[in-house]
C-alpha cells in the first residue's frame, strides 16, 4: 500500500494543484454547502462506484474519527483497520488529505504568508490539526514574506518535543530568511501555550534577533483551535 500511495500521490496531486491554480479566487468557492456525512459518501462513491451502503460506511468512519478532517488524515494503518482492510479507501483517503495539504499550501504561496491569517490558519489545521503527538515546524519567509520552506524540526510524545534555537537559526540562515513562524500542536486538543513553550520561544526570538531574524509569530494548533502567542502579548 505505501509503495503505491507514493506512486500515486504526486501525480493526482500535481493535477489538483493545477486545477486550483486555475480556478478563480471568489467567495463562492470557498465552502461547499455539503455535510461531512454526504461529502464522506460521495467520495466513497467515487472511489468505489459499486459500494454498497457507502453511506453506512461514511456514518461508521465519522464516528469513530470525528469528522472529515479526521477521517482523510487519520494514519494508513488505523484506516485500514477501521475499513476491514480495505486499502483502496485508506490510499485514496490519504491522497485527499495530501491533495488538501498541497492546496492550503498553494493559497498561502500565492496570497502571502502574513497577508491572510485565516488562509494561513487553514493550512496550520490541515497539516497538524489530526497528529497524535506534538510535532514542530517552521515556516521560513523571505524579506517579501513569500514562503521559502515549511519543515519539520522535531517530533516528540503526547505532551512534548524538544526544539533547539541555535539548529532554527542556523537553517534560517541557510535558507536566508527574514521572518520565522512557529508552529506547533497540541494533540490534546488544548491550544493554550504553557510556561515551557513561552520559555522557549523567547529563546528562539532572542537567538534569531542576533542574526537579524523575526519571529513573527508562534502559533499553536489544539483540534481546530489555535492560539497566537504574539496576539497573546507572550513575546
Amino acid at each position: 500500500m505505501g509503495q503505491k500511495l507514493k506512486t500515486m500521490l504526486p501525480a493526482v496531486s500535481a493535477q489538483l494543484e493545477q486545477l486550483f491554480q486555475n480556478t478563480p479566487k471568489t467567495d463562492k468557492t470557498e465552502t461547499l454547502a455539503v455535510s461531512d456525512p454526504d461529502l464522506l459518501t460521495r467520495l466513497i462513491t467515487v472511489i468505489k462506484p459499486r459500494q454498497e451502503k457507502p453511506d453506512a460506511i461514511a456514518a461508521a468512519l465519522l464516528k469513530q474519527f470525528g469528522s472529515l478532517a479526521g477521517v482523510i488524515s487519520a494514519p494508513p494503518e488505523t484506516l485500514l483497520a477501521a475499513t476491514d482492510n480495505d486499502a483502496l479507501l485508506a490510499v485514496y483517503f490519504q491522497l485527499v488529505h495530501e491533495a488538501a495539504v498541497r492546496l492550503h499550501r498553494a493559497r498561502v504561496k500565492q496570497a502571502g504568508v502574513l497577508a491572510d491569517k485565516e488562509q494561513l490558519y487553514r493550512y496550520l489545521r490541515a497539516i497538524l490539526s489530526q497528529e497524535s503527538v506534538e510535532q514542530v515546524r517552521v515556516l521560513f519567509l523571505d524579506a517579501a514574506h513569500t514562503l521559502l520552506a515549511d519543515e519539520m524540526q522535531s517530533r516528540g510524545t503526547v505532551d512534548h518535543t524538544p526544539i533547539y534555537p541555535r539548529e532554527v537559526v542556523r537553517r534560517a540562515l541557510e535558507l536566508k530568511a527574514h521572518y520565522l513562524v512557529l508552529v506547533h500542536n497540541h494533540p490534546s486538543g488544548d491550544p493554550s501555550p504553557s510556561q515551557d513553550d513561552v520559555t522557549m520561544t523567547r529563546h528562539i526570538v532572542q537567538a534569531a534577533d542576533i542574526m537579524g531574524i523575526t519571529v513573527w509569530d508562534h502559533v499553536i494548533v489544539g483540534g481546530q483551535k489555535l492560539c497566537s502567542l504574539k496576539e497573546e502579548g507572550l513575546f
